[in-house]
């Protein structure tokens, strides 16, 4: 069986060479792709209202908006990323002049954001989404192959996804404070996570699908680094008598993290392809070794959505200062990611300090855009009256008639409602259109039509479930 190629491989000498003027171009690139998939979700939230659409139309505009070109940007289309996004931003100018949209924001009573906020429901859907595309795209010719994994330093798109994942799942958790939720957490979190670590892991070895050893190890997967991640998170934070603390203990544990990649030649170990797999340890350095990274991110994502959201009704000023932090932090963390750079570089496959720091520049700065053009600027014109994702977690009856008020944001809700259903959907037909349809001998054309069928399916299950008001997973 022919193995994936999911890296980028250069040279030897610039897969070694960490200090690259390239990574901090990489870095911003992988921001402007996920910006394109981001526009289409503004401008479909802001016409499915405006055209006062039943749910199963306003699916369909939302796929042609959001998925449509979310794939042909990182395919066919991926010289013009930049300049959708700036006809975007025009557009959202436009838009806010047009509609005096900072005057009702200023005449606003109080900005509520809800126990579920719209910034939250649009990054763990980006999340999804990008992913979903990237991991069938990429083995079709047409796929931008710069986007690919870095082999070892790098910050390319597809870097991006374990750590949002990470992050995204850290937003929806919540510190241990005691032992029962440090029990919840392990049975229902992280055991079935690592469940279907072990199962991916059993069905590729039945099948025989290849697997690039250089990603997480020879046995592991990216289930098993979310569900180990989880399970070590959710014991470290047991031991912290508040949320405040969980900054300083992720402080401690990425330094301690990077001065063993840096001194005690972990990342030279880790990437040594001289080093052979015959014990468990070395066949799986890559996703041990990166493991202390990830749970950084998740402890500080927990820490810094309780920041975010110990008030959630904001008066202008207050929305003001919220939105002025989120900007200082966002400059913050791509000034770290800047140094990172040219000091330790960016390595996802280690999570060094370097790819921390720009999970935190990507996540921080996307949080402030959603927070801004979705709480600030489209709430404040067409306010939202509805949200089933709340009314589902707080078990209120939902009817047909509210439910079909609810026009905007119906692909991101439907992942948000069973995202786990939809990437395990995404994997499956992903292994389907490899065994069967042979990705990698079809033309340009003919991917994009698979492509676009593939995500037609995955999302089409997940609305449906979503408009029956039934979560899986």
């Amino acid at each position: 069986v022919q193995l994936p190629t999911y890296y980028e491989i250069p040279r030897v000498k610039q897969a070694l060479d960490k200090h690259t003027d390239e990574t901090f171009r990489q870095s911003v690139t992988s921001l402007v792709v996920i910006l394109t998939t981001f526009s289409g979700i503004v401008l479909s939230r802001i016409l499915t209202h405006r055209l006062c659409m039943r749910r199963s139309l306003a699916y369909i505009l939302e796929f042609a908006l959001i998925v449509v070109p979310g794939t042909l940007f990182v395919t066919v289309a991926y010289p013009y990323s930049v300049h959708f996004v700036v006809f975007m931003v025009l557009l959202l100018i436009v838009y806010i002049w047009c509609t005096r949209a900072l005057t009702y924001a200023r005449n606003r009573d109080l900005f509520d954001l809800g126990t579920r906020p719209a910034f939250l429901t649009v990054l763990r859907a980006l999340t999804h989404l990008i992913t979903a595309i990237c991991i069938l795209a990429i083995d079709f010719e047409c796929f931008h192959r710069p986007y690919r994994k870095s082999k070892n330093y790098g910050a390319q798109l597809m870097d991006t996804g374990i750590g949002l994942f990470v992050a995204t799942m850290a937003m929806v958790s919540r510190r241990s404070r005691n032992f029962s939720d440090l029990r919840r957490s392990l049975l229902r979190s992280a055991l079935p996570l690592i469940l279907l670590g072990c199962a991916r892991t059993l069905s590729i070895t039945i099948i025989g699908y290849g697997q690039d050893d250089h990603e997480y190890g020879k046995h592991l997967n990216a289930f098993f680094i979310l569900g180990l991640t989880k399970l070590l998170g959710s014991v470290i934070s047991y031991f912290a008598h508040n949320d405040m603390q969980l900054l300083p203990f992720s402080l401690v544990l990425l330094i301690v993290h990077q001065m063993g990649l840096s001194f005690a030649d972990n990342a030279a170990y880790v990437m040594d392809e001289d080093i052979d797999r015959s014990s468990w340890l070395n066949a799986n350095r890559e996703g041990l070794y990166a493991l202390p990274g990830f749970v950084v991110i998740y402890l500080f994502f927990i820490y810094f959505m309780r920041w975010l959201l110990s008030n959630t009704l904001l008066s202008y000023a207050e929305m003001l200062k919220k939105l002025r932090q989120l900007l200082s932090f966002a400059l913050l963390s791509w000034a770290l990611t800047l140094v990172s750079v040219y000091t330790v570089g960016v390595s996802r496959v280690t999570c060094n300090l370097g790819y921390v720091m720009w999970m935190l520049a990507i996540v921080i700065t996307m949080l402030l855009l959603s927070l801004f053009v979705f709480d600030f600027i489209i709430n404040s014109v067409v306010p939202t009256e509805y949200n089933p994702i709340e009314c589902v977690e707080k078990g209120v009856k939902v009817t047909e008639e509210s439910g079909e008020k609810s026009v905007w944001f119906i692909i991101c809700e439907a992942l948000n409602m069973n995202g786990l259903t939809f990437f395990l959907l995404a994997n499956l037909l992903t292994g389907f259109v490899n065994i069967f349809l042979k990705p990698e001998e079809r033309s340009d054309s003919v991917s994009l039509l698979i492509l676009l069928v593939y995500m037609f399916v995955a999302t089409c299950v997940v609305y449906h479930l979503f408009s029956k008001r039934i979560r899986l997973a």
